[in-house]
């Protein structure tokens, strides 16, 4: 399977609100991870609550492929190197344990954990990524050289 990888768009948000309970907002922007023959949507980040130095984050993959195709690549050359910021953030409930494995996978640190903070007998758990420790993301003069 050919994946590729672009912007995500308006059209795209039915498949998303499917699977997370977003809202589009004013600041929100991200990528995508397509089946190039299908047009399937195999991956989403989805970026909001952009500051000078970061922005909150939600995953979304619907197949691995996508990941075996540096999806994780693009989106740390997204917001690193596009978007220019330091870190990113992601908000995860503490029963989402694929969720979990993924975010610490990738290279996310626990922050803090939000007692009920997602429902009762189920804390938020705030998980940092930081640009200096994110081992998805290529330097740009780095990228030159190789």
């Amino acid at each position: 399977m050919k994946v590729i990888f672009g912007p995500l768009l308006e059209h795209h948000w039915p498949i998303i609100m499917r699977e997370l309970p977003l809202a589009l907002q004013q600041d929100t922007r991200g990528v995508i991870a397509l089946n190039a023959e299908t047009d399937e949507l195999l991956a989403a980040v989805v970026c909001e609550d952009w500051t000078i130095t970061s922005v909150q984050c939600h995953i979304l993959i619907c197949n691995r492929a996508a990941l075996r195709a540096g999806f994780i690549n693009e989106v740390a050359n997204y917001v690193f190197t596009t978007g220019g910021r330091l870190s990113m953030y992601g908000m995860v409930p503490a029963d989402n344990d694929k969720a979990l494995r993924l975010n610490k996978h990738i290279g996310f640190t626990e922050v803090v954990r939000l007692k009920d903070a997602y429902d009762i007998g189920i804390d938020y758990v705030l998980m940092e990524l930081r640009r200096e420790n994110c081992p998805y993301w290529i330097q740009p003069a780095l990228a030159q050289i190789a």
